[in-house]
């Protein structure tokens, strides 16, 4: 509601005072009292006064981030650097983890000293504002983890079906919903397409094990990677994730791969021995 001009306030009082005063002095209405035409007044002026008042014009805000649609963007790399400015020889600032979560600041610039990189202005969830690597984020996405294995597809189509394919427990970024499949995207961009949407989990619990467990599986060295799965089913800190039994599998599956190792070399060297 806009406000009254009290130019405008004043006008309408006088115009009633001289009605008012003309009524009287015709003795239009004798039994109108001074006490009633004190009581109408104040009451006139109090509702005048109420009507210029009343602004409804909204508060302002003062971050320049909220008074739009937030931009969540979501990183596709795992222990990637990000930068105090939009160079790559500036300072590093903090890490950022596989499907870890920002907001995008509405800001982006070009290092042309090193490849022309392009990074954006990202504000993290302890509300620091850095610089981050276009090519290790997606911007208009959320982090989801995959509960089995599946195909991809070209399209949100069966017919478009490929050989690629994503595994239980990968954490992938999740760009666009149609009908009953989503479009993804997962870690360093290396295969992008369509799955079905009932695959996938948005848990934060769930997404931390993923995470947890893909780093212990990322060790090289067969004998140490087992012992990295048993001690994070020992000391889990996410016993609420529906990834304990699959994490148990992934155990039993590295014994097993490590197991047949040990066995084929048992029978190189003895079949070598029995040569000599």
């Amino acid at each position: 509601m806009s406000s009254l001009p009290w130019g405008e306030i004043f006008i309408i009082i006088v115009n009633t005072l001289k009605f008012t005063s003309f009524k009287q002095y015709c003795n239009v209405s004798p039994s109108f009292t001074m006490q009633r035409k004190i009581t109408f007044f104040l009451g006139f002026i109090f509702f005048l006064s109420f009507l210029a008042c009343s602004d409804n014009t909204p508060e302002k805000s003062d971050d320049p981030v909220l008074e739009h649609h937030q931009v969540i963007g979501v990183s596709i790399w795992d222990r990637i650097s990000t930068r105090s400015e939009p160079k790559r020889s500036s300072s590093s600032t903090t890490l950022l983890s596989l499907g870890e979560s920002f907001i995008y600041m509405d800001s982006s610039a070009i290092d042309s000293a090193y490849n022309n990189t392009k990074f954006l202005k990202v504000r993290l969830s302890d509300s620091s504002e850095v610089w981050v690597y276009d090519f290790a984020s997606v911007l208009n996405a959320k982090p989801a983890v995959l509960t089995n294995d599946v195909p991809f597809y070209m399209r949100p189509d069966l017919l478009t079906i490929t050989e690629q394919s994503l595994h239980v427990m990968e954490i992938i970024a999740v760009v666009e919903e149609w009908d009953d499949w989503i479009k993804v995207v997962n870690e360093k961009s290396e295969q992008k397409g369509w799955i079905k949407k009932d695959v996938v989990t948005y848990d934060r619990i769930d997404l931390a094990l993923a995470l947890l467990a893909k780093r212990k599986l990322d060790e090289q060295d067969s004998e140490q990677k087992i012992k990295n799965l048993e001690d994070l089913l020992k000391n889990n800190p996410y016993p609420n994730s529906i990834f304990i039994s699959e994490l148990q599998k992934k155990l039993e599956a590295e014994r097993d791969s490590l197991r047949q190792r040990n066995d084929k070399q048992f029978r190189e060297d003895h079949n070598r021995r029995r040569r000599d």
